[in-house]
This record gives C-alpha cells, sequence and structure tokens, in this order.
C-alpha cells in the first residue's frame, strides 16, 4: 500500500449499503442495522473482510443534511482505497434506539445525573446477537485481529468498555472525543482502577471541544502508566481548532482506519501545535507534537526528544509539558521518528491557572419561553427580557467551538435558517463577552 489520503469531490459509491431490521430478544424490540459492503463484495464470493462496529448508525451513511450530522464514511472508505492505503472493510453501523439512547452507552456511571445505566444490555446485545448474525450472514474475517469498534463521545465510552470486557472479540478500539467522567459528580466512566487494555487503542479529540478536551489527555496519561505504549499500542492525537461535532468526527475517523485496516506509513513532518506563552510558577503548558505521515495519518507524538537552546528559562517534563522557570524567550527543539522541528517559547511573570468568563446572549422575540440556553454544556440563565447570562471560572488556555441551543436539538442558525458556523471561545485571560442570536433551526 501506498500513497496518500486525500478529500476529493464526492464520487458514485462503488460498495453497498444494506439496510437490516434485527429483533434483538435482549434489548426487547426490533433493532436497525446500517451494513456497508466493500465493491469486490458482490463479485468476490471467496472472499472474507476484517469488520468494523459502530454506533449511531443512522449518522453514518445517510445523504447530507443541513445540520452536519452525516459522516459519509463510506466516501471515507472508498477514497482510501483508491489511494491504496486500506484494504476492504465491512462496516456495521448499530443504529441509535429511541427507547434506549440515553442508556445504552454507560456501564458504570452516567455522563448526567440519575442517567440509566444500560451499557451492560447493550453489550449482550452486540456481543450475543449483532455479532453473530453478522459472522452467520455476511464472509468475515471474524477473529479478534480482524474485528474493530469505533464510536465518538458516549459512543467511544462504549466502545472501550465493551472491549475492555471482552478483549477476545475485538482486537482494535477506537475512540474519538470520548467522555470521560460524569459531568456531575466527576465520576469515572470506566471501570475503576483502569488496566492495560488488550486491544491497540486510538484516542483523539479536538482542542475546540471545551470540557471534553482536557479529560482526555488525563486518560491518555493513566493508559500510559497502566503501560501502554505510545505508538505501539496506542495512538492519541489532538486536532488542532476541531470541535465536538460529527461532521469533524467523520473527517477523522480515516486516521483510525489507516491504522487499523492499513498501513500508518513513514512520518514526514511534524509540528508544535498549541501556545507558545507560559508563566513562571504556572501551570505547565501542554505542547502538541503533531507528526504527519506520508499516508496521511496525523498523531500527537509522546515519546520525542526536547532540546532546550536556554534552559535556564524553562524545562521540559514528561508527556510534552513545559514549565516556565524564569522569564525570556528560547528555542526549544523537538525530535522524534526520524523527523524534527523547532519554534520559540516565551516565559512571563506568573499567568492565572483560572479565569473569569462572562457569556450575555441576546435571542429573538421568537424564543421559546425557557429558563435556560446553552453554548455547548456552558448554561446561560434568562435574566431580563431576550437575554440570557452565564459567569464561569475556567482553566486558562480553554477553547471551545459550538453554538447556542434552545431546548433539545433547537440550535441557532442565521437568519435565513442556514446553518451557523461555529462560534469560537478561546480563552486567555478575564473576558466578557455579548452574543446575539439571529434564529433558531425549530422556528
Amino acid at each position: 500500500m501506498n500513497g496518500k489520503f486525500h478529500q476529493t469531490q464526492e464520487k458514485p459509491m462503488r460498495g453497498k449499503i444494506e439496510k437490516i431490521d434485527l429483533d434483538s430478544k435482549i434489548s426487547g424490540f426490533v433493532r436497525k442495522l446500517y451494513i456497508y459492503l466493500p465493491p469486490s463484495y458482490a463479485d468476490n464470493l471467496t472472499r472474507s473482510y476484517p469488520v468494523l462496529y459502530m454506533h449511531s448508525g443512522q449518522h453514518l451513511f445517510e445523504p447530507k443534511k443541513v445540520d452536519g450530522e452525516s459522516w459519509r464514511i463510506h466516501e471515507t472508505i472508498e477514497q482510501l482505497l483508491h489511494g491504496d492505503l486500506i484494504h476492504e472493510i465491512i462496516v456495521v453501523g448499530i443504529a441509535a434506539a429511541a427507547a434506549t439512547v440515553t442508556s445504552d452507552y454507560w456501564h458504570y456511571a452516567g455522563l448526567y445525573k440519575d442517567q440509566a445505566l444500560g451499557g451492560h444490555t447493550y453489550e449482550g446485545f452486540i456481543i450475543q446477537e449483532v455479532k453473530p448474525f453478522i459472522d452467520n450472514n455476511f464472509r468475515t474475517l471474524s477473529d479478534r485481529s480482524h474485528t474493530a469498534i469505533i464510536g465518538s463521545c458516549a459512543g467511544a465510552t462504549v466502545s472501550y468498555n465493551i472491549a475492555e470486557r471482552h478483549p477476545d472479540v475485538f482486537g482494535k478500539v477506537g475512540m474519538l472525543s470520548p467522555a470521560v467522567r460524569s459531568f456531575d459528580s466527576n465520576t469515572w466512566l470506566y471501570s475503576w482502577p483502569m488496566q492495560k487494555p488488550q486491544f491497540m487503542l486510538w484516542i483523539d479529540v479536538g482542542d475546540a471541544e471545551g470540557i471534553y478536551t482536557r479529560p482526555v489527555r488525563e486518560l491518555v496519561d493513566v493508559l500510559v502508566i497502566q503501560g501502554c505504549v505510545p505508538n505501539i499500542d496506542l495512538f492519541y492525537y489532538l486536532e488542532p481548532d476541531a470541535a465536538h461535532v460529527d461532521t469533524h468526527w467523520g473527517k477523522r475517523l480515516k486516521h483510525p482506519l489507516l491504522l487499523f485496516f492499513g498501513k500508518e506509513g513513514t512520518p514526514v513532518s511534524v509540528e508544535l501545535q498549541g501556545d507558545q506563552v507560559l508563566g513562571v510558577g504556572s501551570a505547565p503548558l501542554t505542547v502538541n507534537p503533531v507528526v504527519e505521515y506520508d499516508t496521511g495519518l496525523r498523531c500527537t507524538d509522546l515519546t520525542g526528544s526536547y532540546d532546550v537552546e536556554d534552559p535556564q528559562i524553562l524545562q521540559v517534563q514528561p508527556g510534552n509539558r513545559l514549565t516556565g522557570l524564569s522569564t525570556g524567550m528560547t528555542r526549544v527543539s523537538f525530535s522524534s521518528q526520524g523527523v524534527k522541528t523547532s519554534d520559540n517559547f516565551q516565559v512571563v511573570p506568573s499567568l492565572p491557572d483560572q479565569v473569569q468568563v462572562h457569556l450575555r446572549a441576546h435571542v429573538p422575540d421568537e424564543t421559546p419561553n425557557v429558563e435556560q440556553i446553552h453554548f455547548g454544556t456552558m448554561t446561560l440563565q434568562r435574566t431580563s427580557g431576550n437575554f440570557y447570562e452565564g459567569k464561569y471560572t475556567l482553566p486558562r488556555g480553554f477553547n471551545l467551538a459550538t453554538v447556542f441551543s434552545c431546548e433539545m436539538y433547537n440550535f441557532e442558525c442565521q437568519k435565513d435558517g442556514s446553518p451557523m458556523p461555529l462560534r469560537f471561545l478561546q480563552v486567555q485571560k478575564d473576558i466578557s463577552i455579548e452574543y446575539r442570536i439571529e434564529n433558531w433551526s425549530k422556528l
């Protein structure tokens, strides 16, 4: 395999998508499966294929929607196939069910307070019903080395928990922007204490996902302590400017696909992403060295070496963390896997570790009569008339790209009803911001 992944214009699908209603005795109702069969499946009747299991199957293949809820992963797969970058695979998308969508993905704790824990039931559905059905009715390579499971957010959490309990079934797990701790109690959403997983693991997150971003790195650090070896059985990627949305996950899926079903390739470049200013005595600055491979795979390197031109100004700690020692500017060099780069970093007098943020939003007259609206996971309370406000204490460096929402699945849009581009909140100091919302999608 050789070549590199490139986004191309939409082409006719070469594979095939089947929709199947599976009568689940474990769930107690019929559940829908969306199954992608690769281009050669219909003609090469002697060939068997690796299988990728995914969640929220109704969002994986459907035509593009104005709300951006479709991953269009068959397009990504076939672009990778066109570049001879991965092997042909079968994808099984397990649709979320309205009756259990809030409970299916939680084994040990819920993301929200009092959330039902249906993860064990959902696990039984996949292990005892879905996988046997797929293996019995399609030509699969059914062993663990050819079987992967990938999900985003809650789907990432349940993917890990199912594979951790069934390492004989899944040999590869992809976690895109996983939920790590519950919002109300800060409880870990995984079995604790965590043990070294017995499968290859991909974990990623965007650096503009607000409260999701830092816990994902904490999860990675825990797994390294438990014995995972970066770039061998654990791959991590912090994507610059990426938000907690389906469209970004769909684009990022190419990375675990390359890793699980193709070849990672050879590193060709590295760039030090992130802030370049840190304070004396302040919390360490975590640098993001992004390595790009000749296949298009991108990973954050956790094993590289640093050289500081003036070590009296700053020092490097494990995990790409820089600590300011005295004020000044110095050049920092980074090298790993045969590639290297360098950049200047400035150390200033102590910076605050936390900042105060005040958000104020003016809503249109037609806004539903609700006491709260949300900016991602941040709640704004009605204060007077058409205004909502919220005050927050956030870590310095907090980044969030999102839009406002009012009630379930009612998102802000532009005046003409078209989707609203993501709003970027980037916090380095105390700040007050006022927003004007033009329209809501359900009006």
